[in-house]
């Protein structure tokens, strides 16, 4: 500010390139070149090896040969608190890895709906809770697709197959062989999806597991094959990532006349596939977690993240994500502690920082200014109304203790409806209103 002004941080940006090193972008093109070697020159006295050393501290889109730097709306805004400096910085990064957490949020997808459940932590019982789900849709006659994205911890095959009915390959397949530039036919798609015994002649739940019967011959590649599915995989001409992949995966199965949901199951924790997920699938997020202060650390780590982002219609993909309290206590003030927590974090990071609400507004100002019959009852109406979170409140999955040693293989019982209406009921009616309101959308459009 001092070198070129006060407007300097609202006309131009700052790329942070794969090491963390940064260059402030020229975007308006009226600083001298004076101007520019003094700024360089400050930046790099004071910050030293956090800005490129190299001659391109200070630089213009040209000069770094990448005209997409030109756009302002590609940056993301971080706010910055500092005692020499408080407010916005527009930034643009560059990952090697974790660039999918960087995207624009996909708009709604759909039909068939789909549902992400991720989680920051293992063991609070996602999986589960997905299997409840396909469970309960099923037992409607609906037909259900289910996808295990945990490469490292994979389940869903396991709880949901049988040794017979697991596929030839399993979706860590699909990234190794994109990695070696196989051209996947439909036979190889056919190979990747088993039925599964939970259907029961209702529905249909058909399985992608993250691990499929060939690996599985071959367990000593597992580990590399992981390894090599998180490599970014495209063309100079065409960029891909693991989540246009997963993309392109979940859009080549979910057809509406094949489907009528399709549920993936997310790695837990922040890891980049978890991003491709809870960002790039336009699906509805479902964000499992208990009532901790690890819970609420975490998830404050992610929703900070996350309201940098906006997606192409706004901010609707928040009203997306859907807040599950896992293996709540009976006790009603844990329940209560855990939605006003967890409220408390996405109204810090995803309100409009200058949103308008009843508390903002005197309505009654208005009553004399129109000639309509006015009642109080119609200013509380709308007061509501603008006070209303775009995001859903938290629901909660009772505690059971049927549901702790979660193996429906070998104990087939605690997915029939009489074990898991009570303890699931808000969960599964919130799905399930989704899923025949999109059903519903779907067929008035045939």
């Amino acid at each position: 500010r001092s070198i070129l002004g006060e407007e300097a941080l609202k006309e131009n940006l700052f790329l942070r390139d794969v090491s963390g090193r940064l260059t402030f972008v020229i975007v308006s093109g009226r600083y001298t070149s004076d101007q520019r070697a003094s700024l360089a020159s400050r930046a790099e006295g004071e910050l030293g090896s956090y800005v490129d050393t190299s001659g391109f501290s200070v630089a213009t889109p040209d000069e770094l040969f990448d005209d997409t730097l030109s756009n302002l709306s590609l940056a993301r805004p971080i706010a910055v608190a500092h005692s020499r400096f408080t407010g916005i910085a527009n930034v643009v990064d560059r990952r090697m890895v974790g660039g999918d957490w960087l995207r624009t949020p996909e708009p709604v997808a759909g039909p068939p709906a789909r549902f992400v459940f991720a989680g920051l932590k293992g063991g609070v019982g996602r999986s589960t809770a997905l299997c409840v789900v396909a469970a309960h849709l099923s037992v409607r006659g609906r037909r259900v697709l289910a996808i295990d994205m945990d490469l490292e911890a994979p389940g869903l095959g396991n709880m949901l197959l049988e040794s017979d009915t697991l596929p030839e390959f399993g979706l860590l397949d699909y990234f190794v062989e994109l990695e070696v530039g196989t051209d996947l036919d439909d036979s190889f798609f056919a190979d990747l999806t088993g039925p599964s015994w939970l259907g029961g002649g209702r529905g249909r739940i058909d399985v992608i597991p993250a691990i499929g019967k060939r690996s599985l011959s071959y367990p000593a590649n597992v580990l590399a094959k992981i390894a090599r599915a998180y490599l970014a995989k495209g063309t100079p001409d065409i960029p891909a990532t693991f989540s246009d992949h997963m993309k392109n995966l979940v859009e080549r199965f979910a057809d509406p006349l094949r489907y009528d949901a399709v549920l993936i199951d997310a790695r837990a924790g922040l890891h980049e596939t978890a991003g491709a997920a809870i960002v790039g699938l336009g699906a509805e997020v479902l964000l499992f977690g208990a009532d901790e202060s690890r819970t609420y650390a975490g998830y404050e780590l992610l929703f900070a993240h996350l309201g940098t982002l906006t997606g192409e219609g706004g901010d609707e993909w928040v009203s997306r994500l859907q807040v599950v309290q896992a293996r709540a206590p009976q006790d009603s003030q844990a329940r209560v502690r855990f939605a006003e927590r967890m409220d408390e974090l996405q109204r810090k990071y995803f309100a409009p920082p200058q949103a308008l609400t009843g508390a903002d507004l005197n309505l009654s100002e208005l009553k004399d200014a129109f000639e309509v019959e006015w009642a109080d009852e119609n200013a509380q109406a709308v007061e509501a109304l603008m006070s209303e979170d775009p995001w859903p409140p938290a629901v909660a999955i009772s505690e059971d203790n049927r549901f702790r040693s979660f193996d429906p293989v070998k104990d087939r019982s605690v997915l029939d409806e009489r074990s898991y209406g009570s303890p699931f009921a808000p969960l599964l009616e919130m799905v399930t209103e989704i899923v025949d309101s999109r059903l519903e959308t779907a067929n008035s459009h045939r």
